[in-house]
C-alpha cells in the first residue's frame, strides 16, 4: 500500500493519478477540512469516465502532517510513501511560522515512516531547498551543503531545513529519495501555483521581468518519482527541470497561445522595487523582497543526473504551455 500527502493539492493530484492508472494500491492523507473537489475535476478532465472510476479507487482518510496520532494511523500497513504536502509560499511575513510548519511536518512524516518500518520515502523537496545562485552559474545537486541562511527566503529555508530532516532520518535507515523540481506547470483549478502566470496574463500583458527561471511539466515529475521509487534509485537527490526560460520568452509563449498581446515593456529590478512599494502602499496584493528577487534573477538549473539516472526525456515547455492554455480556455 502506498501513502501519499498532498493529494488535495496540484502535483499531489497528478501523482495519485498516475498511480491508480498503473493499478497501484493507494491511500490519501488530508486535512478534515480539505475540499478533494480540484483532485476528482483533473481526474475526469484528463481521463474522461475512466477518471471518474479512477477516483474511486483512492482511500482518503483524514489526518495531518503536524498531527503525530493522525500520521501513526494513516501509515499503518505502509510500505511506501511519497511526501508531496507543502505549501509554496514567497511571502515574507511570518517567517518563522512558515520554516516551523515545513520542518516539523517533515520531521514527523520521517519518524513515524521509521516507526512503522516504511520501506521506501519520496520527498518532495524544492529546487529553492538548494539556495540561489543569481549569477548564471549552473546550480546542481550537490549545492544543497552550500545553503546559507543569508539572503533566502523563509521559504527556501524552510524547504532547505525538511529535507534535511528527511536525509537525517535515511542515516538512521530510512530509504529515501529526494525530487527538487523547478517551476511545476500543468493544468489545475483555481488561480494559484503555475496557472496564476496564464490567469495574470490573460488580464494584462504588457509587462515583462528580466528574470530566468527552470519549468517542468507535472506529468514528467510524477513520473520520475514513481519510476525513481520503482527503480531503486534510492539515497539521493534529484533536480527535476525540463528547460531554463527567460520570463519574457516564457510569457510570450503564453499570450501565443491565449491571443493576448506580446509583453513590451521589461521591469528591471529597480522599477519592480519602485512598483511594489506604490503597491503595497496603495493597498494592493502584497508584494514581497522575495517576489522581486524571483522574478528579476538568473536561475539556470542542471537536469543531467536525472537524464542519465533514468534515461528520460522531459516533455517541451511550449508543450506544457499549450496544455494549460486549453484547460483554461475551456473553463
Amino acid at each position: 500500500m502506498i501513502l501519499v500527502t498532498g493529494g488535495t493539492g496540484f502535483l499531489g493530484a497528478y501523482l495519485l493519478m498516475e498511480l491508480t492508472q498503473q493499478g497501484k494500491p493507494v491511500r490519501a492523507l488530508k486535512r478534515s477540512k480539505s475540499s478533494v473537489a480540484y483532485t476528482e475535476s483533473i481526474f475526469k478532465y484528463t481521463l474522461g469516465t475512466k477518471g471518474e472510476e479512477l477516483f474511486t479507487k483512492i482511500n482518503w482518510v483524514n489526518g495531518d502532517i503536524m498531527d503525530i496520532f493522525s500520521l501513526e494511523e494513516a501509515m499503518q500497513g505502509i510500505d511506501e510513501v511519497y511526501h508531496c504536502a507543502t505549501e509554496v509560499s514567497l511571502r515574507d511575513e511570518k517567517p518563522d511560522e512558515i520554516i516551523f510548519t515545513a520542518e516539523r511536518g517533515t520531521e514527523n512524516m520521517v519518524n513515524i515512516a521509521l516507526e512503522k518500518g516504511v520501506k521506501k520515502f519520496c520527498h518532495v523537496s524544492s529546487v529553492a531547498a538548494l539556495g540561489e545562485y543569481d549569477n548564471g552559474k549552473e546550480m546542481t545537486e550537490e549545492v544543497f551543503e552550500e545553503f546559507t541562511h543569508v539572503n533566502n527566503s523563509p521559504y527556501a529555508i524552510g524547504k532547505h531545513l525538511a529535507e534535511a530532516q528527511v536525509w537525517r532520518a535515511h542515516a538512521e535507515g530510512l530509504n529515501v529519495v529526494v525530487v527538487n523540481p523547478t517551476i511545476i506547470l500543468g493544468p489545475w483549478g483555481g488561480k494559484a501555483g503555475s496557472m496564476s502566470f496564464f490567469h495574470h496574463l490573460k488580464k494584462s500583458s504588457t509587462f515583462y521581468t528580466a528574470g530566468t527561471v527552470g519549468f517542468v511539466d507535472v506529468n514528467d515529475v510524477v513520473k520520475t518519482m514513481i519510476r525513481l521509487m520503482d527503480e531503486n534509485k534510492m539515497g539521493e537527490r534529484y533536480i527535476i527541470s525540463a528547460e531554463n526560460l527567460s520570463l519574457y520568452n516564457f510569457f510570450t509563449d503564453i499570450t501565443q497561445q491565449i491571443n493576448k498581446p506580446a509583453p513590451r515593456i521589461k521591469m528591471g529590478k529597480t522599477g519592480l522595487k519602485i512598483f511594489r512599494f506604490i503597491n503595497n502602499l496603495a493597498g494592493g496584493t502584497k508584494i514581497t523582497s522575495t517576489m522581486v528577487a524571483h522574478s528579476s534573477g538568473t536561475y539556470i538549473y542542471s537536469n543531467k543526473k536525472i537524464t542519465k539516472a533514468l534515461n528520460y526525456r522531459f516533455t517541451p515547455i511550449k508543450q506544457s504551455i499549450e496544455h494549460c492554455a486549453t484547460f483554461l480556455k475551456s473553463n
